[in-house]
């Protein structure tokens, strides 16, 4: 897709987006580039209808917190960041189903902060791994004849740590400047409270009986021990639904 071919569609996605109040973040704008543009604005509006909901699940608001539906998104996506809960949006379009999973990057990786020691860059590099095994962490009905095609997980860490891996080639001089310089910007962002990171995952499957889905185990709690809540909305056909699961309750049914 040639630039201005995607900044009309992109300007339609972030219309699309808007309307119903979420984000489009820059992992569904990568997406979009890649993917065939009209199947996958049907995908946004897919998704984006449930957004919403999931973030008003994960903060436990009532019907009296709705008015405050068209607050900011960087507002919204702050107060919806709780350690030990993540939100996944379901979506059978087709033959498709897609898959986003956005959690707080404490449940995931075990820290927040950019890595900066081996052992966070090896946790990261483990998680990372272990979060694009999504045929292990989604299990459909066998009936369905279900099959991961794709996986793609993002997340500022990941930046951070390819920033990071580059600062190694620098001299010495130069290095000690960039880590005082990220001391002071980190003490900032610690200032006006946006430390907070996440990792986003998206996943794409294909089934050859989308007629006979009607399952999903979801084996998140086993692979990241600390995601303790995970509030569920999906579109199956002309069914929607919402579901908050756990390490005890990890099946939905559709």
């Amino acid at each position: 897709m040639n630039n201005k071919a995607f900044s009309r569609v992109l300007e339609r996605a972030e219309a699309l987006c808007h309307e119903r109040g979420v984000r489009l973040t820059e992992q569904r704008k990568s997406v979009l580039q890649r993917r065939n543009p009209v199947m996958h604005l049907k995908h946004i509006a897919l998704t984006a209808s449930l957004l919403t909901p999931l973030a008003l699940l994960a903060l436990g608001a009532g019907a009296d917190e709705k008015h405050d539906h068209d607050h900011d998104q960087e507002h919204r996506s702050h107060d919806a960041h709780v350690h030990g809960i993540a939100a996944l949006n379901l979506a059978l379009d087709g033959e498709e189903v897609h898959i986003e999973l956005d959690s707080p990057a404490a449940n995931i990786v075990g820290f927040e902060h950019a890595p900066s020691s081996e052992a966070d860059h090896a946790a990261l590099d483990k998680a990372v791994a272990a979060l694009k095994i999504g045929d292990q962490l989604f299990r459909f009905n066998d009936e369905a004849g279900c099959r991961m095609e794709k996986a793609m997980v993002t997340s500022a860490l990941l930046k951070e740590e390819h920033d990071d891996h580059n600062d190694k080639h620098t001299d010495d001089h130069d290095h000690e400047e960039k880590e005082e310089h990220g001391h002071e910007e980190r003490g900032h962002e610690e200032h006006e409270g946006e430390t907070h990171s996440d990792i986003e995952a998206v996943y794409h499957f294909e089934c050859d009986q989308p007629g006979k889905l009607t399952q999903l185990t979801v084996e998140l709690f086993e692979a990241f021990p600390a995601t303790e809540e995970l509030n569920v909305q999906y579109v199956i056909e002309s069914k929607q639904g919402a579901k908050e699961l756990s390490a005890k309750d990890h099946v939905i049914q559709f």
